[in-house]
């Protein structure tokens, strides 16, 4: 890959793929096991997509501060990049805490969601592999 235009689709790619199969796999679980199974996967989709947001935008944060800091000996992370990172994993603690206690939604349901960035990421390998082969064709 030449630069980063073609990372950041991919990226953008995989949020689409998140939240596309998200929306299939919530219809899907409310069609067969009914609408709670359908809004825990939906809630669970909900929040990996905004999980693998925010990674991203920790991720980029993380390789400017690289970028500015290059050519220094010992590159310096702020304390609040470290901060928010950990921020990140506790609300999305407390908000699958508060799905299961407060609303009981079907606890398999949630987490099917919230796994739902597996085949998205496996969607995203088919399609560069079948990019990759049309390149090597050419």
């Amino acid at each position: 890959m030449a630069d980063d235009s073609e990372y950041l689709e991919i990226e953008r790619r995989l949020e689409k793929a998140i939240a596309a199969l998200g929306l299939l796999a919530a219809m899907g679980a409310g069609i067969g096991w009914g609408l709670r199974a359908g809004l825990g996967t939906a809630v669970g989709a909900g929040l990996c997509w905004l999980n693998f947001h925010w990674l991203r935008q920790g991720a980029a944060g993380v390789i400017r501060l690289g970028q500015a800091q290059a050519g220094v000996g010992r590159v310096r992370v702020p304390k609040s990049t470290h901060a928010k990172f950990l921020v990140r994993l506790a609300l999305l603690l407390v908000a699958v805490y508060a799905i299961l206690a407060w609303l009981k939604l079907p606890a398999i349901a949630v987490l099917c969601g919230l796994g739902i960035v597996l085949p998205a990421v496996l969607f995203e390998l088919g399609y560069e592999l079948k990019r990759g082969q049309h390149r090597w064709n050419t």
